[in-house]
């Protein structure tokens, strides 16, 4: 299955109110791609999947990628352009993402990856996860975000890096170690528009957003244009990262 497949399935309807969620078709979608696979839901929040391939334990240092499921369009749709996709994809392409790693086995085991809602307002999907891990009583070394952006589309960028905060100087050299030879093909934002990242920072989490560089409003519902490279590439560069990490 290819990343573009799993777009396809999971580039669905999923809504919240604050509260929980109130139209779940991508969480039921989501739960369908990872059964029989390595990973199990280790937490379910009433805004917040959390999936690892172990059980957590007390002491745990852990990686979080935050990937939120919540959309506001009207409807969702992926239709293939040549060398380009258009679709409704904040933030299913994020969502295909992480899953195609997870079904490929690309990912460390001290990765948890939290499928989160409220993010379109505020990212109490994101804050149910750290709570939730922090009660286990496992340490979050560092967050990672993901979400598509506008910056670096004009570019040809195939990824950005944004909303960087709290990383030291090791982590941060093994950050660079993990995208070399990608000089120039990817953009740097450090204060970019309001994310998860905001959230993470504020409690004190080492955190970046990773984002994929689309065309258009990304709340439109006539979509955004995802370049095909930079789907592929992005994939790749987050296994690496996460690995790094």
């Amino acid at each position: 299955m290819t990343v573009f497949d799993v777009l396809k399935r999971v580039t669905v309807d999923c809504k919240d109110d604050g509260e929980r969620f109130i139209i779940d078709d991508r969480l039921s979608v989501i739960e369908q791609l990872l059964k029989n696979t390595s990973y199990t839901m280790v937490e379910r929040e009433p805004l917040a999947l959390l999936y690892a391939k172990r059980p957590l334990c007390e002491g745990d240092e852990l990686v979080l990628v935050s990937s939120h499921v919540d959309c506001v369009y009207e409807r969702c749709f992926c239709a293939d352009e040549s060398d380009m996709l258009r679709g409704t994809f904040d933030n299913s392409f994020g969502n295909a993402a992480i899953l195609w790693c997870m079904l490929n086995d690309n990912l460390p085991d001290n990765v948890v990856v939290a499928f989160t809602g409220d993010e379109e307002c505020d990212s109490r999907g994101a804050v149910q996860a750290l709570l939730a891990l922090g009660r286990i009583g496992c340490k979050v070394a560092f967050a990672l975000v993901q979400d598509i952006t506008n910056e670096g589309w004009n570019s040809g960028a195939l990824f950005t890096i944004e909303n960087d905060s709290g990383i030291d100087i090791l982590t941060a050299h093994k950050i660079v170690s993990a995208l070399n030879g990608y000089d120039g093909r990817y953009a740097f934002k450090h204060d970019a528009l309001p994310d998860e990242s905001w959230e993470f920072a504020d409690y004190g989490v080492p955190v970046l957003s990773l984002c994929a560089p689309v065309g258009g409003d990304l709340h439109s519902n006539s979509g955004v244009l995802l370049r095909r490279e930079s789907a592929v590439e992005y994939c790749k560069v987050i296994s690496r990262l996460l690995n790094f990490l």
